[in-house]
This record gives structure tokens, C-alpha cells and sequence, in this order.
């Protein structure tokens, strides 16, 4: 049995993977550091609106999902390290002007710029781990790749809200400044000829021509419906039995210190005795169960039940569903297909926030259908879990 630890690095290939991993924390914290602060900061000290504040909260996802096609493209034809780079700096550059804007028009600017920097890096990075992790490693190393991410949930906050004491714009600069350290780190760190292994020219619209793809991404926008619970429904159910914000803040804690002690082992049993299909039919189905609990089991012990077991199908799918898009890819625009699975995930997110905004006013009012909402996610987890069984990937490589 092979070794799953974290492994010294080695080789020039694991060198470098390791600074991918280190990319990755260090852009975990600085976006955790910023992003959950920035509607207080628009809301208590620029005094804005409710309205304006949820329409630049969309201009930024709208800025880097609505280009994740296209960045993905670019990534293969310049390489994972130059998209990186660029990407990060772009998102330093956007963060900087959201920590120094005093109007609507410069926050305009700074979210575009913001999700524009994320849209360059997001695919060209998961391409990277997909190049750097081989064919008989992926599930492990993506699995890593969003413990650590999860590490940087945890610590982000923290260091967010200790700058915020100071003044927010520490924080924006803070957020800039280590996303600025993440362009060093690929700069130096990462090999210039990163790229996919490409046996023919990069062709824009490759991977929305591929059918057996396009399948892929239509239920992973199903799936994503449910991820998208997590920043919903846990507010709704934490209000009825916690004291206030900090205990949300705890329950988020919490399920991102479970992933970290759970993740590598429950992905590593997983990929070696199940396949792709089945893990993501699981996952789903763990997903659907978790609302419901949190819903249907109305105090903290529901609370938490039902957030561990939202955990797990978490830890299932995520690294799965990365896993196989490079399987899908073959030799060619691997960028440019996670940026399409990227899109696709946005398609479900914003789907699962207007479904989940409709469905959990119903459920805090009174009489049967309160009840009822809570059935619609488990449901919503069994249909996925019967489609990914029935149309779901049938390979990956294992852990």
C-alpha cells in the first residue's frame, strides 16, 4: 500500500507542487480575510444600501464566472504560470481599490477587476494540479488541494478580523498584499513551460463541443445547487438556536476543521473502492441529507448532525468532480474545460441561491409546507445521486 501522507518533496515536479499548494493557502486566507467582511464594511462604513451592495456582490461573480470559458482558453495558449500570475496580480490590484473606494463607480471597479483576477487563475490553477499531479494521483492531490483551502477558511477570518480593529483598509491591503505574495511564489516557483500535455492547437469552444462533457457539467450544475446551501442555510437554522453571529462563525469553524482531519483519508478509501460515479451518487446524496437534517431537526444537535454529514458530501464530490474533468480534457485545453465546469457551477450556484432564498421563506413560516421544504433538498439529493449512477463518469484516476 502506497504511502498517502504529505510526502517530502522530491522530484521537480513535486517541488513544484508544493508551491501550487502553497499558491493556494496563501490565496485562501486572503480572500477569507476579505470577502466575508466586505458587506459590513460597504453596509457600517461607506452606507450604502442593501441593494447596491448585492448588486456589486453579483458584478464580481458575474465578472469571474461569466469569463471562466474564455480565461480557461487563454490559459492554454499561454500557460498555467502566466495565467496565474497574471490573475493574482489582477485580484490584488481589484482588492486594493475595493479597500480605498469611497463611491459606487470605484467599487464597480474593484469588484470587476477582483472577479477578472479570478477568472484568469481559477482554471489555469486547477489545470496545473491536473498536469503536475499525473494520471494515478489526482483524486489525492485535489483532495489536499481543498484541505488546505480549508485551512485558509479557518485562518482567514481570524487575521481579517484582527486588521479590522485597525481599519478595514488594512485589511484590503493585507488581503492585496498576499495575493501578491502568491505571484512570487508562481513566479519563482512554478516551471514557465507549465502547461497542459497538448498533442494539438488549444481550440477556443473545444470543451462546449464535447457532448459527453457538456452531460458532465449539466449535473455538476445539479450538484452545485446543493453546495450552494452551506452560505444559506445554516444562517437561516443558526438563528433559531445560536447567540448571534459568532456562533455561525463557529459552526463555519467547525465543518472547515472536520475537512481537514477527514478529507485525505475518507477521499484515499473512496477512490480505491469506488468509482467516480458512485462517489459523486454519494456525495449528492450525503449533500441533500445535510440540509434536510439542518432543516428538519430543529436545534443545535440537528445543527451540527446535519452540517457533518453536508461535510462528508462535500469531501466525496468536490475532489471527484475535479478529477475527472482532465479524463474529459485527454491531450488538449485543459484549462479551458475547467473553465467551463467553473460556469457551469456558477449556473447552479446562482440557481440554489434563488431556489434556496424562495423555498427557506416558506419554511420559516407555519403549517405543512414549512415541513416540506426540507424534503425538496433530500429529493433533490436522491435524483442526483440516481443521474450521476446512470450518466455520471465512469473513470478517474484513483487515489
Amino acid at each position: 500500500m502506497r504511502d498517502r501522507r504529505l510526502r517530502t518533496p522530491r522530484t521537480p515536479r513535486e517541488r513544484a507542487l508544493w508551491v501550487l499548494y502553497a499558491d493556494t493557502l496563501t490565496m485562501a486566507v486572503g480572500f477569507y480575510m476579505l470577502v466575508p467582511l466586505l458587506a459590513y464594511h460597504f453596509l457600517q462604513d461607506l452606507g450604502l444600501t442593501v441593494a447596491v451592495v448585492g448588486a456589486l456582490t453579483a458584478l464580481r461573480s458575474a465578472a469571474q464566472n461569466g469569463m471562466m470559458p474564455f480565461s480557461g482558453w487563454a490559459a492554454d495558449r499561454i500557460g498555467y504560470r502566466r495565467a496565474i500570475a497574471g490573475g493574482v496580480l489582477v485580484r490584488a490590484l481589484g482588492f486594493v481599490v475595493l479597500g480605498s473606494g469611497g463611491s459606487v463607480p470605484v467599487l464597480v471597479v474593484g469588484s470587476v477587476l477582483a472577479g477578472l483576477g479570478g477568472a484568469l487563475f481559477h482554471p489555469a490553477s486547477y489545470a496545473a494540479y491536473a498536469a503536475l499531479a499525473g494520471e494515478d494521483d489526482r483524486v489525492r492531490v485535489y483532495a489536499t488541494r481543498e484541505l488546505i483551502s480549508n485551512v485558509g477558511f479557518i485562518l482567514g477570518p481570524m487575521v481579517g478580523g484582527l486588521l479590522a480593529g485597525l481599519d478595514f483598509r488594512w485589511v484590503a491591503y493585507g488581503s492585496a498584499g498576499l495575493f501578491a505574495t502568491a505571484f512570487v511564489l508562481t513566479v519563482l516557483g512554478l516551471p514557465a513551460a507549465l502547461t497542459g500535455p497538448a498533442t494539438e492547437p488549444t481550440r477556443f469552444g473545444a470543451a462546449l463541443k464535447d457532448r459527453r462533457f457538456v452531460r458532465y457539467c449539466v449535473l455538476a450544475s445539479g450538484l452545485w445547487l446543493l453546495v450552494s446551501q452551506l452560505y444559506l442555510v445554516v444562517p437561516v437554522r443558526a438563528a433559531d438556536v445560536l447567540p448571534g453571529p459568532a456562533g455561525v462563525g463557529l459552526v463555519y469553524t467547525a465543518a472547515a476543521v472536520f475537512m481537514v482531519l477527514v478529507m485525505l483519508p475518507l477521499t484515499g478509501f473512496a477512490s480505491r473502492h469506488l468509482p467516480p460515479r458512485a462517489i459523486l451518487a454519494t456525495g449528492a446524496l450525503a449533500l441533500g441529507t445535510g440540509v434536510a437534517v439542518m432543516g428538519l431537526w430543529g436545534n443545535l444537535a440537528g445543527l451540527l448532525a446535519g452540517i457533518g454529514v453536508f461535510t462528508i458530501g462535500q469531501m466525496l464530490s468536490q475532489p471527484v468532480m475535479n478529477a475527472v474533468v482532465s479524463d474529459f480534457a485527454g491531450t488538449t485545453s485543459v484549462a479551458s474545460y475547467f473553465g467551463v465546469l467553473g460556469l457551469a457551477q456558477a449556473v447552479g450556484g446562482i440557481l440554489g441561491n434563488l431556489a434556496g432564498g424562495f423555498l427557506y421563506t416558506v419554511a420559516q413560516g407555519d403549517g405543512p409546507a414549512a415541513n416540506l421544504v426540507w424534503f425538496f433538498f433530500l429529493g433533490w439529493g436522491l435524483l442526483m445521486a440516481v443521474l450521476f449512477l446512470r450518466f455520471g463518469p465512469r473513470s478517474a484516476a484513483p487515489a
